[in-house]
Formats: structure tokens, sequence, C-alpha cells
């Protein structure tokens, strides 16, 4: 009985200091974690709980990123607590992405960075998007093309010139992400480029850009310049 009142007095405690300020502002991570465990868990202590799936997964966001299998498999949760947080994880997303504006000129870089910076927000696997702007410099629509494993992501560049073909468009522009890196664009980044610009350049179809979103941002190729040719 002692050992209950005492976890129900931790309780009770973080939702007193959550409710100072209704935010997260003064919460550790595993104490940001705890008060999500309170939903999985009825009774039991859920801070032993936190800092083992923080230690395993390396943060927050890691748990809340990490798959069903690997939560599961982790022994640390069960099933349901593991299918909570990934309620937790596609809510955030969700949420996140919903917020998103559609209506952009693509003149508009920082715009267009935090646009794109939405939409790979939360996933855990390389995926490059491309995007089609009309005549006008708007943004038109964009498709997903291939998606990877959260190390890399193979090309396909004939996937890529039937996408651009289809849509009808001269203008267009592509992004991919670094789930666990910068957005410091690699050596293949660089060499996919150059071989898309160079593939579409005698159709008439223009690259105009190629974005990479990662842990510290998102980076234009235009203003690093690696793309130059096509004002």
């Amino acid at each position: 009985m002692a050992e209950k009142n005492l976890h129900d007095g931790h309780r009770a405690r973080m939702k007193t200091k959550f409710a100072k300020e209704m935010n997260f502002n003064s919460f550790e991570e595993h104490e940001i974690l705890e008060m999500i465990l309170f939903h999985c868990y009825s009774r039991c202590n859920t801070n032993h709980i936190a800092h083992e799936l923080i230690n395993r997964f390396g943060s927050l966001s890691g748990v809340l990123s990490a798959s069903y299998e690997d939560l599961v498999h982790s022994k640390i949760v069960g099933e349901n607590p593991a299918l909570s947080l990934k309620v937790f994880n596609a809510l955030n997303v969700y949420l996140h992405t919903d917020r998103t504006d559609d209506d952009i000129d693509i003149r508009d870089i920082a715009k267009l960075k935090a646009f794109i910076g939405d939409l790979y927000y939360g996933q855990q696997y390389e995926q490059i998007k491309l995007f089609f702007a009309d005549n006008n410099y708007r943004l038109k629509n964009y498709t997903d093309i291939q998606t990877g494993n959260s190390q890399s992501v193979q090309v396909n560049l004939r996937n890529i010139t039937k996408a651009v073909l289809n849509s009808g468009v001269n203008y267009f522009f592509i992004a991919h992400n670094h789930p666990d890196a910068t957005s410091a664009p690699s050596d293949e980044d660089i060499l996919l480029t150059k071989k898309i610009i160079t593939h579409l350049r005698s159709m008439d179809i223009h690259l105009l850009d190629h974005f990479i979103s990662g842990n510290d941002g998102v980076s234009s190729m235009r203003q690093l310049g690696f793309i130059y040719d096509f004002e």
C-alpha cells in the first residue's frame, strides 16, 4: 500500500507541475515520457520504464519514432503500451504536418524549407519526393517516389523521369531526408542531382532545386551552389 501511495503521489506532483504552465518547458525528456506512459499504465511506476526506454532508443523522439516491433522486442513495454506510444507519435506527426500550407511560391526558399521540414517531420526512413510547379511558380503538387531505410534510399532515375513527364510540367524540384544525419549533401546526393539535371535538360525539363531535410534543418543545394545552370 505504501508503494502504491508513493506512485500515486508522484503522479499527482507531475500533473500539478504540468498544470502550472500547461506545457513541457520545465520537464526533462524522461518526465514527458512518464506522463505519456501514465495513459498506458494505470498504477505502476512509470519512471523506470521511461528511463529504460530512453536508454534503449536514445531520446524521447527515438522512443516515439521507434517501430512497434522494436518497442515490443525491447521487452521494456508490452504490446498495448507499444501501440499507445505509436498512437501518440502518429498524432504528433499528424498535427505537425496538418499545419503545412500548399499555397507556396517556389521562389520563397524559406517557406519551401519550412514546408519540406514539416513533410519529413517524424519520418524514420529516407524518402524521395518530387514537387511540381506551374508556370506561375506556384507549387502545384508533389508525390512520393521511393522509400528506403534509415541510412539510404535507392534511386531509380527511370521512376523520376516517368513521374515528371506524367506531371506535364517543365519545372520541378526534388527533396529527400537524412533521418539520422545532418542536411549536408553527400557525394551521392551531388552526383544524383547532376544526373537528373543532365538527363532531363534535353527534354526542356528543369530541376530547380534539391532539398535535404536532416536533424539540423533543411538545406537547399541551389543555395549551397550545387545547382547554378538554370535560373
